[in-house]
């Protein structure tokens, strides 16, 4: 099985690491962007399966992200949006622009790697579905 490619987009490197170390024994490789204006730089020359976003961020939050890679880049990439609490509400509007999934911050460690281990296995069920869909 193919490694899955994971985006983290964090402006708060504390963050960046704390995922980078909960997934260290997972089988994933791993980039990071400090916010969505370089993700955004990054989704335009590497295909990620996963992009796992901090909704506030300066420059390009995640919410912008989302839909600028989704419409602009036609990315078909995984958005996993992380929200701080009080943030949920105006999150949930990123699942009707696209997002898999919302992350409540604080979040543990399995609760991460759950929700990262079940969209990976959508996206790379959709990928193999997408590569040998029948003609109807």
């Amino acid at each position: 099985m193919k490694k899955a490619k994971i985006l983290i987009v964090d402006d708060d490197q504390n963050m960046v690491n704390l995922i980078r170390f909960y997934l260290e024994k997972e089988n994933f490789i791993i980039d990071s962007a400090k916010n969505g204006r370089k993700a955004y730089s990054m989704l335009q020359k590497i295909e990620y399966d996963i992009v796992l976003a901090d909704m506030q961020m300066p420059e390009m939050d995640g919410q912008t992200l989302l839909k600028k890679a989704k419409n602009e880049l036609n990315v078909d990439s995984l958005f996993i949006i992380i929200s701080a609490y009080g943030q949920i509400e105006e999150s949930i509007s990123t699942v009707e622009d696209g997002a898999y999934d919302i992350l409540q911050k604080p979040f543990v460690a399995n609760r991460l790697k759950l929700t990262l281990r079940n969209a990976i296995k959508y996206k790379f069920l959709l990928d193999e579905y997408n590569t040998n869909k029948p003609n109807l």
